[in-house]
């Protein structure tokens, strides 16, 4: 591999990590803010960001030089500030669907009475059914 091209992978690199970083940020924003369509925005921009710079990444994990110690750095904290917002949505998840449980225990027919059976299938309750139109 020539200099120019190893340098050249090297700033690739630098690029597409500083790119992550950016839209790990705003994403963070984004999550604080609770707009679900920023939400929503943000994610598909990391995603698009993490997928163009995987090809960069494993090419110069590949190369002869690897990648520099720096970049390994960046690469494990944006893998940890990743695993950190899927915990905080997750978390968010468990909440709303424990408040739906709570608004919405049982199903009721037009009468009042129950009409969950006991031994009724998973997932198909009214809580399950309001949660799956936030999906």
């Amino acid at each position: 591999m020539s200099q120019a091209h190893a340098a050249n992978l090297k700033d690739a690199v630098l690029a597409h990590l500083g790119e992550i970083e950016s839209r790990l940020g705003e994403l963070d924003v984004a999550l604080a803010s609770g707009d679900a369509d920023r939400i929503e925005l943000q994610s598909q921009a990391l995603n698009l960001g993490l997928s163009q710079g995987l090809a960069v990444f494993r090419q110069a994990a590949a190369s002869a030089e690897g990648l520099s110690s720096e970049a390994q750095r960046r690469l494990t904290l944006a893998r940890t500030r990743c695993l950190q917002q899927r915990q905080a949505v997750q978390r968010v998840t468990a909440s709303v669907g424990r408040t739906l449980g709570t608004l919405f225990p049982a199903e009721s027919d037009a009468f009042g009475a129950n009409a969950g059976a006991t031994y009724s299938v998973p997932g198909q309750g009214l809580a399950a059914r309001a949660m799956s139109a936030y999906r």
